[in-house]
């Protein structure tokens, strides 16, 4: 064996170790961690585009497994920013109006934490923010170019 196929050879033995062992805590760290409970839709062709950009991580928070497995709805965190789309928008009086990236948003306090659901928007997008997060607008900040590009203007 050349010196260099050596290299390679261990170089390869050490990327896969070091795979199986990032695969194996991946696998522990998901076991510990229980499905976040959501009231959500099932997923329709509507919400397909936003479900499948949404990112890994917001505010550094992973994303976490939600049941109902059907559900058109996305968690990340603990405690859960929950997404939800698809969703029926009822804004009340105190509601406050918002526009990121071309995108509008109800904002309402609710508990500790802050919903924003999108305006004028189809499918209509729900953001649920605990204050944990504070300033919860930094996680529909995050989101809004995602909803802008996969969502339509009423």
């Amino acid at each position: 064996m050349t010196a260099s196929a050596y290299v390679v050879e261990r170089r390869w033995m050490r990327i896969t170790t070091l795979a199986a062992a990032g695969a194996l805590g991946f696998a522990t760290l998901a076991a510990c961690s229980s499905a976040v409970s959501v009231q959500a839709p099932a997923v329709a062709e509507p919400c397909e585009a936003v479900l499948a950009g949404a990112p890994i991580s917001l505010l550094d928070e992973l994303q976490r497994e939600t049941t109902p497995g059907d559900a058109a709805a996305i968690a990340w965190g603990d405690p859960p920013i929950v997404m939800a789309c698809g969703v029926d928008s009822r804004p009340t009086v105190n509601a406050q109006v918002i526009a990121i990236e071309g995108v509008e948003w109800i904002a309402e306090g609710v508990g500790e934490g802050t919903v924003f659901t999108t305006f004028n928007r189809t499918p209509v997008v729900q953001v649920r923010v605990p204050s944990t997060y504070r300033p919860e607008i930094d996680a529909v900040s995050a989101l809004s170019a995602l909803i802008d590009e996969s969502t339509t203007l009423d």
